[in-house]
This record gives C-alpha cells, structure tokens and sequence, in this order.
C-alpha cells in the first residue's frame, strides 16, 4: 500500500491549480522553510489510521501566493491566510483519502488543525511555484495505517522491477555459514531518481543550465542501489539539512546478498 505522502502528491497539483485558478510547479528541492518564519498545520484521520501528516510552508511565501492568486488582498493577515490554507489543504486531503478508499481503505473523518515543527524532523523538501512566486513547503508523513492487510506486490508505472517485502527476520543460527564473516563489510550505496537514454551528439552538446528529463514522476519511488542491484525503495526526505531516505519497500534478504557479489 502506498503512503499517504505518495498519495498526497499524487493529487496535491490538482486541487492547488483548480483553487489558486493557475498553472502550478511542485518538486523536490533542497532547502527547508525556517521554522521561525513557518506555519504548520496538521492532517489527522480517524480509525483506521496513526499518526499525523504535517504540512509545514512559510507564512510570507504563503501571503504572497495567495496575493498572485487573487485569493486574499496585499494586507498580511497571518491568521486568514492560515484559515485559507486550513482549507485547500482539507481538500488535498479529502481528494487523497478519496484516492487511497479506491484501493481498499476505509474513508476516515478528516481533520486539520495547527501543530508545530522542528527541523529534527525528517521531512521532504518540496517548492510549490506559481508564476513568480516560489513557496518553501515540508511534509513530514507521520500517518500510518494501523489495520493492515494483505497486498499485492506492484511494479512501479515507470517499469522498474518489482521487489517484494522483507520476510521476518531469521532465528540466530539459521544463517549460511560464513554470512557472519560479511556482515561488518561496508559497501556504498546510491539513489537512483531515473534514467533516460540519450545519443552520443546530445551528451556531447550538454552545457552548463541544460535540463536532461528523466523516466520518473515527481511522485514515484527511487531507488537505493547497492552494486547494480536495487535493495529498497522509497521518498527522498531531508533530515538536518541532509539528503536522506525513507524506506517504503525492502527486498528479500537473499536479494540484498546478491548485491555483495561484486566484492568478490
């Protein structure tokens, strides 16, 4: 099953154009709002899920892109701007619930209340671009589903391999002779957004601004790569400052070991 951030995405372009009444951007970017200059405000669902999903925005982008939108006039009013965001960002949530009751869940209440956050929290970077106006945004997905059931496995749209869940761990003893001996060895792991194919001409012709589009949509998994062989994947989030990952599928463990062949 599909995270709610996953989800989120998913829809959160739609509903945004449709109430600002424009085209928009929302991709990754590396840089968080500041939380002295932020406001936040928490999605929570009832039965069956956990949790909490905080949307986190800078309350002087929020001003200014509701202002290019014609939403609200040019007077900063803190508090009705965070009511006008209260509830677009119910809609969102509606749309995405909606979304996630398609493929089997049951449609809770919803509700979206203030909250507060820290960058501790490990969160993804988003900028929301409207016209000329460029809105920071986090979301920090700390909502789960607390009933789980049994689901199929599924490729990503994009055609990558499928990989499966990872079985419970093993009991001590039961693994092949000699894995011990592996298992301080350090290999180096990377991300990997997408790929595309491209002639030998248009690399050559590469220069500094080029923009080279992938495979893959904002919204879809990447994938932690270990060798030539993908062990997990999942949301690009940034914890600190720092590029991080987190994890929504893992391979099979024998699947991981194979990634280890190229040391020897």
């Amino acid at each position: 099953m599909k995270t709610f951030l996953t989800a989120w995405l998913a829809e959160a372009s739609k509903v945004l154009s449709c109430e600002l009444a424009g085209k928009l951007e929302l991709r990754p970017c590396a840089q968080l709002p500041q939380p002295e200059t932020a406001t936040t405000l928490a999605v929570t669902l009832a039965v069956p899920y956990s949790g909490r999903f905080l949307v986190t925005a800078d309350r002087y982008a929020l001003h200014a892109l509701f202002v290019a939108a014609r939403i609200t006039n040019g007077d900063l009013d803190a508090d009705r701007d965070r009511e006008v965001w209260r509830g677009i960002l119910h809609k969102i949530a509606a749309v995405t619930v909606a979304s996630l009751d398609a493929a089997g869940v049951a449609a809770p209440s919803i509700a979206v209340e203030d909250a507060a956050w820290t960058l501790g929290l490990p969160s993804a970077a988003y900028e929301l671009r409207f016209g000329e106006t460029v809105m920071l945004v986090a979301f920090t997905d700390e909502l789960h589903a607390s009933q789980t059931s049994a689901a199929p496995e599924h490729a990503a749209e994009n055609g990558s391999e499928p990989i499966t869940a990872s079985h419970p761990a093993a009991p001590p003893g039961t693994a092949s002779a000699g894995i011990d001996l592996l298992l301080g060895v350090e290999l180096e792991a990377s991300l990997r957004f997408g790929s595309r194919e491209m002639p030998l001409n248009e690399v050559l012709d590469l220069g500094a601004g080029d923009v080279v589009e992938l495979d893959r949509h904002v919204s879809d998994p990447v994938d932690l790569l270990v060798g030539d062989k993908i062990v997990a994947r999942g949301e690009v989030v940034l914890v600190n400052g720092s590029f991080g990952l987190r994890v929504l599928e893992v391979a099979e463990p024998k699947k991981r070991l194979e990634s280890i062949r190229c040391l020897f």
